[in-house]
């Protein structure tokens, strides 16, 4: 048995929850309130800070991003080492952000659904609400684990290489063993048909707070991942049933016109990548990859000189427009219209999945200029739903989840490879380059790990 050392950092901080109660009805353990009534619970899954944990590592390893020479003398060695796809990533005196923020997310995620249901001063539907929520955070972060730390998965195989640990328990000792790819996915599907059959609620207040819609959007992302482009498509379609509005940047008067993440009506659930990741510079390719109509190049991305350490060229640019936004990488509705289109393309509906593109183009260009794609094969309109995703997800790190899976397919899979600080580095397809590494602090603290 393991103490949790090397995964979570947050138990006293759980407990301290501030209240305007009487201190009288403070039940006390040391120095630490515990969960009592269900507004404890509540205030745990409303603090987004701590539930909203994505990751983002990735981000610096797809093929994005590219550093200019004389950018890269200034960067971290943890971003060093991602760009460059390395067998470590951080040194001994570092903490991996990235595995401790998504397990805190799971921690809490547990906490909620270990606790609240027998919560007092709180009716069976808050208490109910707060249990589905918890389902689709849990869910969401283990999403985020599999794909950063685990290898693809693979609808050809048994998927019974070694992932992550499923921790599924709020206990402070536990054995870290980690389980497979296919048992983190079925954990995934099952916490989020577990939100919807505990009435997942459909309309919440904001868009950081799980729904109805939020968890087909994410069955969605879930199956495409897992090339079950049948399921992905019924999902991707309910969430659009519910949730289907689309930003008009020709109404935007200016790129610092976009809307908080909060009103942003593309949002279907939101989550946000660690701030540590804003402002990697964009690959060249990419930026040409956009026609001077496309309002996007001005509206996602921003100069180089509007980030720290500057540099010649443009980054993601929705957070400096907006400050509120971040990196999200939660569902949305461009996400679903491209899922959707992806899948129609892959099931010979050609129409269907150019229909689609058009959908979301006419949102994005210049007015009164042509915005329209056609296809007449399967490949032309996979082909156009790939270059899609690219563009209207850029600098948000999706190009990495997209590059796994791609190389299961002959006729998308491709070596990279890149010169930094003067050294040649090479990405093969499906290679170790392609998981992240494990930090070997966490593995020395529990050996488990590494097996």
């Amino acid at each position: 048995m393991k103490f949790l050392k090397s995964t979570l950092y947050i138990f006293l901080p759980l407990l301290l929850l501030n209240s305007c109660r009487d201190y009288v009805e403070v039940e006390q353990v040391g120095n630490n309130r515990i969960l009592k009534y269900t507004s404890d619970y509540r205030a745990i899954a409303n603090n987004y800070n701590d539930v909203t944990a994505s990751g983002g590592i990735y981000l610096i390893a797809n093929d994005d991003v590219e550093f200019p020479t004389t950018y890269q003398n200034g960067v971290t060695t943890i971003w060093g080492n991602s760009y460059t796809w390395q067998e470590r990533i951080y040194d001994p005196s570092q903490g991996d952000s990235d595995w401790t923020g998504l397990y805190k997310a799971v921690y809490y995620s547990n906490v909620l659904l270990d606790g609240v249901m027998g919560s007092e001063k709180g009716t069976e539907a808050e208490k109910k609400e707060i249990y589905a929520e918890a389902f689709v955070h849990r869910a969401f972060a283990y999403l985020q684990l599999v794909n950063t730390y685990g290898p693809q998965f693979d609808p050809a195989s048994s998927n019974s290489e070694k992932a992550v640990p499923l921790l599924l328990k709020p206990e402070l000792f536990s054995s870290l063993e980690r389980n497979t790819v296919g048992q983190v996915y079925d954990q995934i599907i099952s916490d989020l048909k577990s939100a919807l059959d505990n009435g997942i609620q459909d309309d919440p207040q904001f868009n950081v707070l799980p729904s109805k819609r939020a968890v087909y959007a994410l069955l969605a992302r879930t199956y495409l991942l897992m090339g079950q482009y049948d399921l992905s498509l019924e999902n991707a379609e309910k969430a659009l049933q519910m949730q289907n509005g689309l930003i008009d940047f020709k109404s935007l008067a200016t790129a610092y016109s976009y809307p908080v993440l909060i009103q942003n009506p593309e949002v279907i659930f939101s989550k946000t990548l660690l701030l540590t990741y804003n402002g990697a510079p964009l690959s060249t390719e990419l930026l040409n990859s956009f026609g001077t109509d496309d309002l996007r190049y001005n509206y996602y991305t921003a100069p180089g000189t509007n980030f720290y350490p500057t540099y010649t060229g443009r980054g993601f640019g929705i957070n400096t427009y907006s400050y509120t936004n971040g990196v999200n990488v939660g569902v949305s509705v461009p996400e679903m219209y491209l899922i959707a289109a992806e899948c129609y393309a892959r099931s010979g509906k050609i129409t269907e999945a150019v229909n689609y593109l058009n959908i979301l183009r006419a949102k994005r260009f210049k007015s009164g200029t042509t915005y329209t794609v056609s296809a007449t094969t399967n490949k032309e309109a996979l082909d156009l739903v790939l270059a899609e995703r690219r563009k209207e997800f850029i600098g948000r790190g999706f190009r990495w989840f997209d590059q796994r899976r791609l190389n299961l397919d002959p006729a998308y899979k491709k070596t990279y490879t890149r010169v930094f600080k003067g050294q040649t580095y090479t990405l093969e397809p499906n290679s170790g380059g392609y998981v992240f590494p494990i930090n070997q602090n966490y593995i020395d603290l529990s050996p488990e790990l590494g097996k």
